[in-house]
């Protein structure tokens, strides 16, 4: 009987140079790990109603701080129980910068700079307030962001208002 795996179970080299190639091969893919580890996270969407459709999976890169408009960025929540923990990680997209005009409107429209950056307040009546407690006007101040999801279901600034500077994590790549 032919044994047809039997050329790959052949001794070619010695264990020891093999044991020294396995060595080798584990330290550079710790060394490759540890690196990725020490500026990237992934961040996983695990909402059914996603509040940038299309994707689940983000590539967070810690060490890209900066921030530009219409970017994708992840930052720690702040005061917004019993919805979302301090320091639960959210990704969002920069629609609002200091000195920037913010506006909701009764009509549902937020605006930044006169500009429509998303529409509806579906999600007041969760928040126990009528939509009219978020109808109003503001210029955005020092280190302080306007962020909004795509969906209409996104709970963002609209909600929540400004994120500050010091809760941005860094910028974040949608994947899948």
């Amino acid at each position: 009987m032919n044994f047809p795996l039997k050329k790959y179970f052949v001794k070619k080299e010695s264990w020891k140079r093999f044991g020294v190639k396995a060595g080798v091969t584990l330290v550079v893919l710790w060394a490759a790990g540890a690196a990725f580890a020490s500026r990237y996270r992934i961040g996983i969407d695990p909402q059914q109603e996603k509040c940038l459709p299309g994707y689940t999976f983000f590539l967070i890169d810690l060490n890209d701080q900066t921030l530009e408009r219409g970017a994708v960025y992840a930052f720690q929540a702040k005061n917004m129980q019993p919805f979302y923990k301090d320091g639960t990680r959210m990704v969002k997209i920069l629609t609002g910068m200091p000195g920037d005009k913010v506006e909701i409107n009764d009509k549902w429209k937020i605006t930044v700079n006169g500009d429509v950056v998303g529409e509806g307040l579906q999600l007041a009546g969760k928040l126990h307030l009528p939509e009219s407690h978020f109808y109003g006007k503001t210029t955005l101040k020092e280190n302080n962001y306007w962020f909004m999801g795509k969906s209409p279901f996104s709970f963002d600034s609209r909600y929540w208002g400004t994120v500050k500077n010091d809760q941005i994590i860094g910028r974040a790549y949608p994947l899948f």
